[in-house]
């Protein structure tokens, strides 16, 4: 491994520390003293990395979004080394977002805490917008690649990335000691029954309905008179 100096180390254990406390108290009572006192390090050393607390807010959102984005990277492209089958690729992304690697209880709070606030952030908002568009136009080729259809390959890729963004807030909201990835075995498996095929819409199915048409009412029948009968008129005719 490269060697890491002093100055980037530091960095990455503030942000380490900032991450501590917004999973614990929240991105509003996170304060410079809070990562200082995590760190183990003077307020002078934060206030020398970061100008403000916003700018440490920004750095720590930026490095999470890139270890998030460069850990689905690298396991596409190991992956790819084995095979090029679209599925498997797939397969590949969706198991290591869902790693232990990825899935710390503190990153799952992090990031919940993030996207809540983006809503108002616009600068929150973009750094996760572009994080979630980058995955999300990898899994449109590869669903596109496997299903065959263009359509059905963005649907199955905004499914994914549901899947994925619902895990991270199962994992946000579980507890210590449960581990988010203990669900990742259920998303695989759920990826492999709604979306490991092409999908084809199910055929109508024709019901016919035997209408009975109503029968004409049958016309009373008529007595045929035999020669030598009486009829019924005659008994009139002979008073």
């Amino acid at each position: 491994m490269p060697r890491v100096n002093v100055k980037d180390k530091r960095k990455q254990q503030l942000m380490e520390a900032n991450m501590a406390s917004i999973a614990r108290r929240g991105l509003t009572d996170t304060t410079i003293a809070h990562v200082s006192k995590g760190a183990d390090m003077s307020r002078g050393i934060v206030n020398f990395y970061f100008t403000s607390k916003e700018k440490m807010m920004l750095e720590t959102l930026g490095f999470i979004a890139q270890e998030y984005t460069q850990a689905w990277q690298e396991a596409l492209a190991a992956k790819q080394k084995e095979t090029s089958e679209a599925y498997a690729l797939i397969e590949s992304i969706l198991k290591t977002l869902t790693s232990d690697k990825i899935c710390t209880n503190k990153r799952m709070a992090v990031w919940a805490a993030f996207i809540g606030h983006a809503c108002t952030h616009e600068a929150y908002a973009k750094i996760i917008r572009d994080t979630d568009e980058t995955l999300l136009q990898k899994l449109k080729e590869l669903w596109q690649k496997q299903s065959g259809d263009a359509k059905l390959g963005e649907l199955r890729a905004r499914q994914m990335q549901a899947i994925i963004r619902g895990h991270y807030a199962v994992g946000a909201l579980s507890d210590d000691d449960k581990r988010p990835s203990a669900y990742s075995e259920s998303w695989v498996a759920l990826l492999k029954t709604s979306g490991s095929v092409q999908a084809t819409a199910p055929k109508e199915k024709v019901i016919k309905i035997k209408q009975e048409v109503p029968s004409r009412p049958k016309k009373p029948a008529v007595l045929e008179v035999l020669p030598g009968q009486l009829d019924f008129g005659d008994l009139f005719s002979k008073v």
